[in-house]
Parts: structure tokens; sequence; C-alpha cells
């Protein structure tokens, strides 16, 4: 067994991290998500993370809980992201899925939403519908569009704006019944 170092010795006498800051972190944590479980999933991922800063042990008391309170805060907002992420299907994908609570009725609407888009896409240039299958079906980041197309970023946001715009211009004619 190694002597212990004099920060080692002191933090004996002291309580751990866990002890003193547990309670504040679950107290801020609980106020923040909608239930005790997911509180204390996230507690005990900050406290992971502290386990994993080797520099937190020498911070007086107060930077220490600064420190787990901001990642507190971190964690809390990855878990919101996480939750509410919207997930992205490709086209072909999403009409494949039906929703089992639908109406006959709502089904036939939804079948005619889907039929004027595809409608709409397929009066697109075809390089706008190249871009609309590479960012909504392939599901490409605009910096790897911009790369496969050999342009700017830039240039790449404004093009699928402005298709995105004619797009939605097409699919209210085709949804009106008037032909573009």
């Amino acid at each position: 067994m190694q002597p212990l170092d004099t920060d080692e010795a002191r933090n004996v006498g002291q309580s751990t991290l866990y002890e003193r800051f547990a309670g504040t972190i679950l107290a801020y944590l609980c106020q923040q998500v909608s239930n005790q479980q997911d509180a204390e999933d996230l507690l005990l991922e900050v406290f992971l993370a502290a386990l994993q800063n080797t520099l937190l042990a020498r911070l007086p008391a107060v930077r220490q809980l600064t420190w787990l309170r901001r990642v507190a805060r971190n964690k809390v907002i990855d878990h919101y992201r996480h939750t509410t992420l919207f997930t992205m299907q490709p086209l072909e994908q999403a009409r494949e899925i039906e929703d089992e609570s639908l109406t006959p009725e709502q089904r036939a609407e939804e079948q005619e939403k889907w039929t004027c888009l595809l409608q709409a896409i397929e009066q697109l240039p075809p390089a706008q519908r190249e871009l609309v299958r590479l960012r909504y079906v392939q599901e490409l980041r605009l910096t790897q569009i911009a790369e496969l197309m050999e342009k700017s970023e830039g240039t790449v946001r404004k093009m699928l704006s402005r298709t995105l715009r004619r797009l939605r211009t097409l699919y209210e004619q085709y949804e009106r019944g008037i032909e573009p």
C-alpha cells in the first residue's frame, strides 16, 4: 500500500464529494426533469463525470459545487435533447408506416397529402429533386451535400431554402387541385 500524499490525507478527513453535494445536485435535477428515476440517473452521470475529472478534488468546495452544477445542467440539456429528438425518416419509409388510430377518412386524407407531395417533388427540376433526396432521404448534412455538389455550404443552404419554398408552393397548388 502506498502512503497518502497531503491532498489525499486531507480528503480522507473530509466527507466524499458525493456525500457533500449529492443532495443539492439531486434537488436541482428533480426540479428540472419530470420524474425521480430520471433525476437519479442524471445524478449518477454527473458523479461519473466527476470521477473522471482528476483535478476536481483539488478545487475548493465552492468551485466543486459550481462544476457539479454546470455538469448537471448540461446533463439535463442532453437528456431533453435525447428524449425530444425528432427522428427523420426517408419518405419511402414514412409512407409505409400507418397509424392504427386513424379513421378511414383520415387515412384517405393522409394518402392524398402523400400523393400531392410526391407530385410536387416530381415537378421540381432534377437538381432540386437531387438536393431533396440527399438531404431528406439519405439524411446528409449540408456540409456533406456541399462537398458532393462541389459548392459552398452557404450556397447549398440557399439552394435548399429556395427548393423548399418552391416545393411548398407546388404542394399547395396540388392540394388545391390546381395543376402547376
